[in-house]
C-alpha cells in the first residue's frame, strides 16, 4: 500500500472519475502560440499541449489550461493571452488535449475574465468591473446589464469550444481578483441593484455564469469555479473565509458546481508567495468551505510541496484533494515519485519566484531554477535522456549548481563520472546564498542535485582542489569545469559607479566574507554597517536583515529605486520583514566614498550627501568568474566544456540550464 493512501485514491468529479486527488492548476505561461500580429492573442498549441502533457505522463489527475482570456477586453492584461472566443481556437485545442489524453490524465480548462485588471496601453479598450474601483492603473468602467449579458454570453462561448476541442472540465475563474472574484468582493463592489450589497446579490453574476455554462455544456462536461477563499484585508472591506463558504454552499445548493478550487489573496503581489511564507497557508480557507458543503469535492492550493503535506491535508479533512502548480513546474513527475515511493527524489520548488512569476513580469515564458526543462519539452523532457552511444570517462570541476546538475545528467546517460569539490561541502554559492534569513529552502537546489548524483553512481570528492595536471592525471575523455565565481567588492555595476573610492581598506568586505563573519566572527564586524546594494537583488536586503537582527545598526543602500531584479512578490516580503528586524533601508542612495571607518551617502534625487560614522562597509556587486583551471586545460583535453557561474556570474537557473546541456552533450 502506498505511503499516501489518500492522495493517490479516485475522486469523482460529477461525471469524471479522477485516478487520483492532485490537479495541476491553470497558471500563466505565456507558452501560447502567438498572434501573426505582434500583441494580439494567441491560441493554444503543442507548445504549450507538450509542457501539460509532461504533467499528465507525470501522473497528475487533471491539467487545467489556463488562464484562457473570454472576450476581447479581457485579452491584453498579459502578452500573448490565449483567445478562448474564436472559434479558430477549437483545432489548438484537439492539439492540447489529445496530448494530455495520451497519458491517462483529464484536460480542464480555465475560463478568465480579468475584469477591472487589464490595461489598454496597447489595445485601447476599456477595463470593465463591477464598479468604478481600479485594480490596475486604469479604473474600469461600472457594467450595465448589457455588459453582464454580453459577458455571460462570451463565457457560454468559450465554453462550447473548449468542449468542441476536447476538454473534460470548465474551471471559471472567480478568484485572485478577476472579474467574477470583483463582483463578490465588497472590495470592489460598489453595486447598488441586483449585483450589489448583500453577498446574495453580489454572487449573482458569478451563478449566472455558472448556470449558463452547465446549460451549454451538457451532463458530460465537469464544471468548477476557482473560487476566492479570502480577500486577507487586514483594513477596509473584503471577502472573507466565511463569505466564501457561504457562496460555496450557495452554488452547490443551486447544483451550480463539480468542484470548488480553493485559492486565498487578491491579484498581483499576494497571489504567487514567496519562500518567506509558509507551506499550505491557504488551508484555512478551503477548510471553511469544505465545512459548508456536503458532497461537492474541495481542492486546496499554495505552497503545498510534499506528498507528505498533501497527504496530512487529507488525513486532517481540510480538503479532497490539491492543486499544484509551482511544485509540478520544478518536477512534473511529482506524483508518480510519490506513487512509486521516491517521494525523497522529488525536486522542490524552492519558491524564489526567478524564473516563473519573475519571468512573467518580465514579459518572458516561465522556466525554472530547478527545472531546465520547462518550456522546453520537446526537446528536453521525459524521454529524451538517451545513453550515450559510448561510456567516456567524465570529470566534472567544481560541485555547485552547474557543476553538480552536469554532473548526474552525464551519469544518467551512462559516463562514468568523477566530480572533484575543493570546499568540505557541496553546493557552491548555494551554500552562502541559503544562509540569508528566510531563504533556507534555497538548499535544496544543491541537496537534491547531491542526491541524484549519489543515485546515478557518481564519485564525489571534496576538499580536493583541481589543478590542470591533477585532472589530466585522473585520464578523462571529456572535463567540465564548473569552478564557479568569486565575490567582489569592486565588481562591475550596471546601477552604481565602481570602485567606490576607499573600498581597498580591509575592513570593506564583500558578500561571502560578511556572511561568513556573521556566522564565525560577528564581533569583528562592530556595530555599524552599511551595505551597498549594487545589484539590485535580495544580497544586500538579506544581509541587512541578518545584521540588523544581530543587534547592529545597519543601513543598506541601493542607488535604484526599488530591488530591480527582483519579482514584486519577494520585493514586497523582504523588505517589510528587514525594515522591522531593525535595516534602514535607503533606495535612491549612492555610496559615493569611504573614508577612514566613515561613509558618504548621496541621495540621488536631490544630490544631498551626508557622512556616517561605520565600522564595516559591504559592497554587493556582480561577482567575477573563476576561469583559470579552464584557461590551463584549453588545448589539453578534447572535449572541454565551461559552465555556470565559471563563464559569467549569473542567477542559479542559468547555472542549472548550463550544466544540464552540458550533460547532455559530453
Amino acid at each position: 500500500m502506498s505511503d499516501f493512501e489518500r492522495l493517490l485514491a479516485p475522486l469523482r468529479v460529477g461525471p469524471v472519475e479522477l485516478r487520483n486527488r492532485v490537479l495541476c492548476g491553470a497558471h500563466f505561461t505565456m507558452f501560447t502560440e502567438p498572434n501573426p500580429v505582434w500583441g494580439e492573442p494567441g491560441f493554444y498549441g503543442r507548445r504549450y499541449g507538450g509542457y501539460l502533457a509532461e504533467r499528465a505522463a507525470g501522473g497528475v489527475a487533471v491539467v487545467i489550461a489556463g488562464e484562457t482570456a473570454v472576450a476581447p477586453n479581457t485579452a491584453y492584461k498579459m502578452p500573448n493571452n490565449a483567445n478562448g472566443w474564436d472559434p479558430g481556437c477549437i483545432p489548438h485545442y484537439e492539439a492540447l488535449t489529445s496530448q494530455v489524453h495520451e497519458h491517462g490524465a483529464h484536460a480542464f480548462i480555465q475560463l478568465t475574465h480579468s475584469g477591472a485588471m487589464m490595461l489598454g496601453n496597447w489595445s485601447k479598450q476599456v477595463a470593465i468591473g463591477p464598479s468604478s474601483v481600479p485594480d490596475y492603473f486604469e479604473a474600469p468602467k461600472p457594467m450595465d446589464r448589457r455588459d453582464i449579458a454580453e459577458m455571460i454570453d462570451y463565457h457560454v462561448r468559450c465554453a462550447r469550444n473548449a468542449v468542441a476541442g476536447g476538454f473534460d472540465g470548465i474551471e471559471i475563474q472567480s478568484a485572485h481578483g478577476y472579474l467574477l472574484h470583483q463582483f463578490l468582493s465588497p472590495k470592489f463592489n460598489e453595486r447598488t441593484d441586483e449585483y450589489g450589497g448583500s453577498l446574495e446579490n453580489r454572487m449573482r453574476f458569478g451563478a449566472e455564469v455558472l448556470s449558463a455554462v452547465r446549460d451549454a455544456v451538457g451532463a458530460g462536461i465537469a464544471v468548477g469555479v476557482r473560487l476566492a477563499g479570502d480577500d486577507e484585508q487586514t483594513y477596509g472591506p473584503g471577502l472573507t473565509a466565511d463569505d466564501a463558504a457561504e457562496v460555496a454552499a450557495r452554488y452547490e445548493e443551486l447544483g451550480l458546481v463539480d468542484y470548488l478550487n480553493v485559492s486565498v489573496g487578491i491579484g498581483g503581489v499576494g497571489m504567487v508567495r514567496t519562500n518567506y511564507v509558509p507551506h499550505c497557508f491557504g488551508g484555512y480557507a478551503a477548510h471553511a468551505v469544505k465545512k459548508a458543503v456536503r458532497h461537492t469535492p474541495v481542492f486546496t492550493v499554495h505552497r503545498i510541496l510534499t506528498p507528505d503535506e498533501a497527504e496530512a491535508i487529507l488525513e486532517r479533512h481540510e480538503a479532497d484533494g490539491v492543486t499544484l502548480v509551482r511544485a509540478l513546474i520544478a518536477d512534473p513527475e511529482w506524483v508518480n515519485k510519490a506513487r512509486d515511493g521516491r517521494a525523497d527524489e522529488i525536486r522542490h520548488c524552492t519558491g524564489i519566484n526567478q524564473s516563473c512569476y519573475g519571468n512573467l513580469l518580465q514579459s518572458m515564458p516561465i522556466n525554472c531554477v530547478q527545472n531546465p526543462v520547462v518550456g522546453r519539452e520537446d526537446e528536453l523532457g521525459l524521454g529524451t535522456l538517451h545513453a550515450a552511444a559510448r561510456s567516456k570517462r567524465v570529470v566534472v570541476v567544481g560541485g555547485g549548481p552547474a557543476g553538480l546538475e552536469a554532473a548526474w545528467v552525464a551519469a544518467a546517460r551512462g559516463h562514468r563520472v568523477t566530480l572533484l569539490e575543493a570546499a568540505a561541502e557541496l553546493g557552491g554559492a548555494i551554500r552562502w546564498a541559503q544562509r540569508l534569513p528566510g531563504r533556507g529552502e534555497i538548499a535544496h537546489l544543491a541537496d537534491w542535485r547531491v542526491a541524484e548524483c549519489e543515485r546515478r553512481g557518481v564519485e564525489l570528492r571534496t576538499g580536493v582542489r583541481a589543478t590542470a595536471a591533477s585532472v589530466l592525471a585522473l585520464e578523462p575523455d571529456a572535463v567540465i569545469v564548473a569552478t564557479g565565481g568569486r565575490a567582489t567588492k569592486d565588481g562591475r555595476s550596471a546601477y552604481h559607479p565602481m570602485p567606490v573610492p576607499g573600498s581597498e581598506q580591509d575592513w570593506v568586505l564583500d558578500t561571502v566574507e560578511a556572511l561568513r563573519r556573521a556566522a564565525e566572527e560577528p564581533d569583528r564586524l562592530g556595530t555599524r554597517v552599511v551595505v551597498l546594494e549594487a545589484v539590485g537583488h535580495v544580497q544586500g536586503v538579506g544581509l541587512g536583515e541578518l545584521l540588523a537582527a544581530q543587534g547592529r545598526e545597519t543601513t543598506v543602500v541601493c542607488t535604484l529605486p526599488v530591488l530591480l531584479a527582483c519579482d514584486g512578490e519577494t520585493q514586497a516580503a523582504i523588505l517589510p520583514r528587514a525594515v522591522q528586524a531593525g535595516m534602514v533601508w535607503r533606495p535612491s542612495t549612492a555610496l559615493a566614498a569611504i573614508g577612514d571607518h566613515e561613509a558618504t551617502l548621496i541621495d540621488v534625487l536631490s544630490h544631498r550627501a551626508e557622512t556616517q560614522p561605520v565600522d564595516t562597509v559591504v559592497i554587493v556587486t556582480n561577482g567575477v568568474p573563476d576561469a583559470e583551471l579552464f584557461t590551463a586545460l584549453d588545448g589539453q583535453v578534447a572535449d572541454l566544456a565551461r559552465v555556470g557561474d565559471a563563464v559569467s556570474v549569473r542567477p542559479v537557473d542559468r547555472a542549472v540550464y548550463d550544466g544540464h546541456r552540458a550533460g547532455r552533450a559530453v
